[in-house]
């Protein structure tokens, strides 16, 4: 477009001058020196508010440092932004864009104030909701041994007491006392929860680099669930590809806590009937489809996918669209719901430390299949640093 206003310019200048005029934009012809020779009918009604004489200046008398970045945007054919000189209440933002000519420059100017004070006031309040929201994670962070005592002195005591250890209990005191057991159990357990997707918000988590056996890792999370797989009847079936690279260079902590969280949840939605976990190298085909990018030398082991999959109730849509948004669910009545939600939040974010994906597929009633691929080699974990 500019091509075309500057071949009009240099050879029909009254049509030319006619035609600039009508433009929707501020334009203006500026000496080589960064005078203005002409300005169009919008140019004077708009930079005369910036300063009543302006035509009789340079480019720089309105904007800082114009005439050096409109000599830029000339060369590479892009638009910028020039700010005006006024006070920072009374600062006007022009998008600007500018092609050379015999004389100097053409440059047209189109007032975006409102979009960019606009868009400034966003960034500032989301930056300050940012802040907040830190610090409301440390603090919760660091009163976590004042919430977390009181409570497991409870369940131990009340354990305790279930057991025999103050004596015999008569049947209505013993209700009354795993009651008690029972609860503050499932109130240490959110409050762990909750202080688990603080931290991973807080980005709080130690974060150690190291080699570990990833199988052997996998295996002593799944003792922890013995139990619970026993008094359900489920069957666990681990499948490890023959051809897996057991040694790999992640952060085993958090690789633990996110794969306990997604196990914890598929034992949970499971009554009865199998989980299947299965562990191999996907091909880089599989791992763009999971939202990474191989990096430039990656090749078949350079990422491990965990997956496992339960034959639970599933997750309906509604549910599966906000599963990693826990802060969506506060009105959901099902409590095992908003526990799910928080726990896959800490999944999502922990995740991304680990330059890995989570995916998850799932239908209702027809059980759940969670996907967990990580990069394993130490280039790949440095070079994205």
């Amino acid at each position: 477009m500019f091509d075309f206003f500057k071949n009009f310019f240099i050879n029909k200048k009254d049509e030319d001058e006619d035609l600039l005029s009508k433009l929707p934009d501020c334009v203006v012809t500026l000496h080589k020196s960064g005078s203005f020779i002409w300005c169009n009918d919008l140019s004077v009604k708009t930079l005369s508010l910036l300063k009543e004489d302006f035509a009789e200046g340079y480019i720089d008398d309105l904007f800082e440092n114009a005439l050096d970045l409109i000599i830029k945007i000339a060369d590479t054919g892009k638009s910028k932004v020039l700010r005006t000189k006024d006070s920072l209440e009374n600062d006007r933002f022009f998008d600007v864009t500018s092609r050379t000519i015999n004389e100097g420059y053409i440059v047209s100017l189109r007032d975006n104030t409102q979009s960019y004070k606009a868009l400034r006031s966003i960034v500032v309040e989301h930056e300050s909701m940012q802040k907040v929201n830190r610090d409301k994670n440390n603090f919760l962070v660091k009163l976590s041994g004042d919430l977390k005592t009181p409570l497991q002195s409870v369940v131990g005591f009340s354990e305790a007491i279930i057991d025999g250890l103050g004596g015999d209990l008569n049947p209505k005191l013993e209700k009354y006392i795993k009651i008690i057991n029972k609860n503050s159990e499932d109130v240490l357990s959110l409050i762990n929860k909750i202080l688990e997707l603080s931290m991973s918000e807080s980005n709080l988590f130690e974060h150690k680099m190291s080699y570990f056996d990833a199988v052997s890792t996998l295996k002593v999370i799944l003792k922890d669930y013995e139990k619970d797989l026993e008094e359900k009847s489920i069957s666990l079936n681990l499948d490890v590809s023959p051809d897996v690279k057991r040694t790999i260079y992640s952060d085993e902590p958090i690789l633990k806590l996110i794969l306990r969280n997604i196990i914890e949840t598929a034992v949970k939605s499971t009554d009865v009937g199998t989980i299947d976990i299965s562990i191999n190298h996907p091909d880089l085909e599989q791992v763009n489809e999971k939202g990474l990018v191989p990096f430039e030398n990656a090749n078949e082991k350079s990422f491990l996918m965990i997956t496992i999959t339960d034959s639970g109730l599933g997750i309906n849509d509604t549910d599966l669209d906000v599963l990693f948004e826990p802060y969506a669910q506060l009105d959901n009545p099902n409590k095992n719901v908003v526990m799910r939600s928080i726990a896959f939040a800490t999944v999502k974010n922990l995740i991304r430390i680990l330059k890995g994906n989570v995916c998850v597929d799932s239908q209702a009633m027809q059980g759940s299949s969670y996907t967990v691929i990580i990069p394993i080699e130490k280039v790949m974990q440095t070079s994205n640093e």
